[in-house]
């Protein structure tokens, strides 16, 4: 498994799977297993536990890897298996509603961040692991190192933005991280906040952007109208805003780090636009 490349977190996930299915059969080691009962295991996570369609599909993944590719049984069971996965529409706000979220942070750390977030379609991860020397400010571009799949990507920035990750990254001038972290318990150590998000030797954590998020949503209400409202909505957002501009299917996809057109093709049913199109190719029709 872990000379497939996959990240440290499908690892474990990987070997989660092969425990439970361990568990379930306590008197037998899991390579001793039959097909059949594999698949009764299976069966047992989709009637009994009632997974969700994705839980399910990660659970033959790791199952299929363990059986398929490292005890090298050619089974058909995989064949057997189809797994009907929901795919909802994203949860997308307009440009006024990511105004009034982006407006809400009070910390400069917080709003530059989720700022970033939005004007370049990252996830939550990628801009979180940004460092100053990722900016070229000549060619107008961050470099995202560590893209999902391990794919490394540009993303174009306005010249706005650029001044304003400037202004933001002089405030701190911490050479390795664009958004460092402070740690706990840095007011107790006599630093002022720049000198803490100086010092410090690694990025903000991924709680504290939950945190921040959820307290934004609340403040500016708009999780009375929006349950959903995460960082990822933000990376929804850039898409959908984007195709509404007139960017190409193809060009959002390449700045989203998309291997296929497939994922972005989901937005363009969220645009304005495409439902104005829409209901004016209805109207043609009604009239002829």
């Amino acid at each position: 498994v872990q000379l497939k490349g996959f990240a440290q977190r499908t690892r474990r996930t990987y070997y989660g799977w092969v425990k439970q299915l361990a568990q379930h059969y306590p008197k037998l080691e899991a390579p001793a297993l039959s097909s059949r009962q594999v698949l009764d295991f299976l069966v047992h996570l989709q009637d009994e536990r009632k997974l969700a369609p994705s839980t399910l599909n990660q659970a033959v993944c790791a199952l299929r890897t363990l059986y398929r590719d490292h005890l090298g049984l050619e089974w058909d069971i995989w064949q057997k298996i189809k797994i009907r996965r929901e795919e909802p529409l994203p949860h997308v706000l307009t440009r006024d509603e990511v105004a009034r979220l982006l407006g809400t942070f009070r910390d400069g750390r917080y709003r530059a961040y989720f700022t970033l977030v939005y004007q370049c379609g990252l996830r939550l991860g990628e801009a979180l692991a940004i460092k100053p020397k990722h900016i070229n400010g000549e060619r107008l571009v961050i470099l995202i190192p560590k893209a999902k799949g391990k794919k490394a990507r540009e993303v174009p920035i306005t010249p706005r933005l650029h001044q304003r990750l400037r202004r933001f990254w002089a405030s701190h001038r911490n050479e390795e991280w664009l958004f460092p972290g402070t740690g706990r318990g840095w007011k107790s150590s006599g630093l002022t906040l720049r000198q803490a998000l100086q010092r410090s030797t690694h990025p903000m954590t991924r709680s504290s952007i939950w945190q921040a998020i959820k307290v934004a949503k609340a403040e500016c209400g708009l999780d009375r109208t929006h349950e959903k409202i995460c960082v990822h909505t933000l990376r929804h957002s850039y898409a959908t805003h984007m195709l509404e501009g007139g960017a190409s299917v193809r060009q959002v996809a390449a700045y989203l780090g998309h291997s296929s057109l497939k994922p972005t093709m989901v937005y363009l049913h969220l645009t304005e636009i495409s439902e104005q199109n829409a209901r004016a190719a209805l109207e043609s029709l009604a009239d002829s």
